[in-house]
């Protein structure tokens, strides 16, 4: 559970609680990337580069609310009970997340949860892939947290930054990523993946900070009070040939 009255300011910063928003990173595929997905059409989850320095990345499609947290036998608990709500997850306040805890992962963008699927387009027959999925019914978008260090051990607090694992409630096995034919590829298997824990927002900040700009906010940016900055429609593959340019009237 959350600290009480006598938790320090910095437990606010230094510890994963439930409502907080992060991305989840690795270099496993020997670069920089990020767990994404789109959840419109797609549903399958892919990396994002976060390396590039001529291609800003999309963080919009990295982000992932810790939606709940749980111990393993309130999740049982939870699943098996009758008359539990259906769909959405019930929500635990500002819990701080401990490693052992089952988590519910909801995309930012498209409202859906991380699931384990039970399809398997991988070459590792074994594995089944992971993307999104309207619900959380089930134990499919459940995920138990673990350290991937030594020097952290099953019920300590998770900080921000931590490696940690991840395992699917459903099938027991990890989140995992790698190549295949050159592509990367994101799935559950018996193989190990370390995610690095990354802050995007979290939901005690925007408690405090009512009316400040957070990452993954959308603004528009006027020029002389009238003019919009806007990308035009002949916007190219080609950065030599892309100019930005001002616009009159309702411009996102």
């Amino acid at each position: 559970m959350a600290d009480g009255d006598g938790g320090s300011e910095q437990d606010d910063v230094s510890f994963l609680r439930t409502e907080d928003m992060v991305c989840l990173s690795c270099t496993a595929t020997g670069e920089r990337v990020c767990l994404a997905a789109e959840g419109f059409g797609n549903r399958h989850c892919f990396l994002e580069n976060i390396a590039d320095k001529n291609i800003p990345p999309d963080l919009s499609q990295c982000v992932f609310v810790i939606e709940q947290a749980l111990s393993v036998r309130a999740l049982q608990e939870l699943v098996t009970a009758a008359g539990s709500e259906e769909g959405k997850g019930t929500g635990s306040g500002h819990r701080t997340l401990l490693y052992g805890n089952a988590i519910l992962l909801r995309h930012q963008n498209s409202d859906m949860y991380l699931a384990c699927l039970s399809t398997s387009s991988s070459n590792d027959k074994l594995s089944f892939d992971v993307g999104l999925q309207e619900h959380s019914q089930g134990e499919a978008c459940w995920w138990t947290v673990h350290p991937a260090s030594k020097q952290r051990s099953e019920g300590e607090k998770v900080r921000v930054g931590d490696d940690l694992i991840l395992v699917s409630v459903a099938t027991e096995r990890y989140l995992h990523t790698t190549k295949e034919n050159d592509l990367s590829v994101v799935n559950a298997s018996f193989h190990v993946t370390h995610w690095s824990v990354q802050p995007y927002g979290t939901g005690i900040s925007r408690m405090k900070y009512v009316g400040y700009v957070f990452g993954g906010d959308v603004l528009r940016f006027f020029h002389g009070g009238d003019e919009c900055l806007t990308i035009p429609s002949t916007w190219t593959d080609t950065p030599g040939q892309n100019i930005v340019v001002y616009e009159g009237g309702s411009v996102m």
